[in-house]
């Protein structure tokens, strides 16, 4: 991190190294497109551009996590008055089972401090429902077909203070 003027999010020791949070900057733009081609299929992947309308979008938080100079997880939410999304959570497959989900969520609830939080999760993805479950989150609708043929969507959402973050 030296040389850069950043404001931390959070800290975390992760098998021993420092896991820094940090909202991302121009220059991960192109590193978070590649990471999003490695945890997710091509056309639900968010891609460069992507990433530039949300990083400039008034409202949105694209916040990522580095262990030393390596970019192995983000997490993309907004919120419109009392009501907050998480968008996208990202983890490196190298990195996956550490922790680095839970930070990164944690980060993003405590930067958008909203009242409602909702996602879209898919229903066959066991591990990123099981986080969300620990949050707080509870299923609300199933929208059928939501990634593709076969692959539904399970609408999650969270009211503040009804389920305590582990962060709270």
């Amino acid at each position: 991190m030296a040389g850069h003027t950043v404001r931390l999010v959070a800290i975390q020791r992760i098998a021993g190294r420092d896991l820094w949070v940090l909202p991302a900057t121009f220059r991960d733009l192109w590193a978070l497109a590649r990471l999003q081609r490695a945890c997710f299929e091509r056309r639900q992947a968010y891609s460069f551009f992507a990433f530039l309308v949300l990083w400039m979008w008034p409202g949105v938080r694209v916040l990522v996590a580095r262990v030393g100079d390596e970019l192995v997880g983000s997490i993309v939410g907004d919120r419109r008055g009392r009501h907050a999304r998480v968008l996208n959570l990202c983890v490196s497959p190298a990195w996956r089972r550490r922790g680095i989900g839970t930070v990164l969520l944690a980060a993003l609830e405590r930067e958008l401090a909203a009242d409602l939080y909702t996602l879209m999760v898919e229903d066959k993805n066991a591990p990123a429902f099981a986080l969300y479950r620990r949050f707080g989150y509870v299923p609300v609708a199933e929208i059928r077909h939501y990634y593709g043929r076969n692959r539904h969507g399970v609408l999650m959402q969270k009211r503040r203070g009804e389920h305590a973050s582990w962060h709270e």
